[in-house]
């Protein structure tokens, strides 16, 4: 979904774009200025969600710049109806460094603030800042906006900046995976109870805060997927594709039968096979496309007729991390494994994080044995 966008501009060498529903959020904008004050009330609540996402800009810039400093590059700040994202090439290990950067966006609301307040005054009742309906209420309506998100993004509500700052605080102190899952817990509760304090309002005392609701559930969702994302980069780690190639595989010839494919099968684990050419593999054969072929009497069928030809294969030396990330998307469950162009074994998309286990149980025991 994220890929439904549209690049605008460039903003100190980083790609803005907006994503497509972007304008559903326009249209509703425009349709409640409609409804309040017909054209006039249209054009001035278009006008006012376009410099709300200005302002939205400028925050996602403070936090590129700060990362930039960091060697952190910043593939693209995306515009959503519910706010800004800005996408990194990677986030920082250290926690000072990732306070830093989770800070940088707050504090351009604040710089902007100030700088509104010693320019038009302090408005004469924050109740009273909204859209503006002349040029003269910009500058208030700048200031609401800017209030709002400062404080809104320091709720400790990860992965929000404030939940990216307890994060950071915790990892000061305890294990970076730990830190993520406290942080994106209370996050949960955080979001969670919001969410259900605006529906409950919504529902029963009539008042409008759907929007508000489903953008806290957003959130819960957001530390969560956040958290499983942290939690795979940690279990993957250190690791390329060769430590999880198993070299027990089943290859056989295009012309090999059904029955005779079935036969190995039976004495191995279940698994999907090969098929091996004189230039090694050309073909996929899903053990389900066996056993389908088999129930339906096709047994001395040759396995090439069942075959899948067009297939991925991987390389050995590849960080796994990245890989599997990409493989949970793919049909494909076998992979033949390549390194310096000889196949050397084959990657079963299944077993790879019980290989991983594994490893990592084995890891505790070698370093006892070195130790002593």
């Amino acid at each position: 979904m994220l890929r439904w966008s549209i690049a605008l501009f460039r903003v100190f060498g980083i790609r803005l774009e907006v994503h497509a529903t972007f304008v559903l959020l326009l249209a509703y904008a425009g349709w409640l200025g409609a409804q309040d004050d017909g054209w006039r009330g249209l054009l001035w609540s278009l006008a006012f969600v376009v410099l709300m996402f200005a302002v939205v800009v400028l925050h996602e810039l403070g936090h590129c710049l700060a990362a930039r400093r960091y060697g952190i590059r910043t593939n693209r700040i995306l515009l959503l109806p519910v706010g800004g994202m800005a996408e990194f090439d990677s986030l920082p290990r250290q926690p000072r460094r990732e306070l830093a950067i989770a800070l940088a966006g707050p504090a351009v609301n604040y710089l902007m603030i100030a700088l509104l307040v010693l320019g038009f005054g302090w408005p004469p009742s924050l109740a009273e800042v909204g859209p503006p309906t002349s040029l003269r209420e910009i500058p208030h309506a700048l200031l609401g906006v800017n209030l709002i998100m400062g404080v809104f993004n320091l709720l400790p509500a990860f992965p929000m900046d404030g939940g990216r700052v307890l994060r950071s605080l915790l990892a000061m102190r305890l294990d970076y995976l730990v830190a993520t899952r406290w942080a994106a817990r209370s996050g949960q509760v955080i979001a969670l109870t919001i969410a259900t304090w605006a529906a409950y309002g919504s529902y029963f005392d009539g008042d409008n805060l759907w929007l508000l609701s489903a953008l806290f559930l957003f959130i819960a969702y957001g530390a969560e997927s956040e958290y499983r994302f942290v939690r795979d980069r940690e279990f993957y780690a250190g690791l390329i594709v060769a430590n999880v190639t198993r070299r027990d595989f089943l290859g056989f010839p295009p012309e090999t039968s059904i029955a005779t494919a079935f036969e190995a099968l039976r004495r191995s684990v279940s698994q999907d096979l090969l098929l091996i050419g004189a230039s090694g593999p050309i073909g996929v054969v899903p053990r389900s496309r066996v056993a389908a072929a088999l129930r339906a009497g096709r047994e001395q069928e040759p396995l090439a007729a069942h075959a899948e030809h067009d297939f991925a294969v991987l390389q050995a030396e590849w960080t796994l991390g990245p890989v599997v990330a990409g493989l949970r998307r793919s049909r494909q469950r076998l992979f033949p494994v390549y390194s310096f162009d000889r196949l050397i074994g084959v990657c079963d998309v299944a077993r790879i994080d019980d290989a991983v286990r594994l490893i990592h149980h084995a890891a505790p025991r070698r370093r006892a044995r070195g130790a002593l």
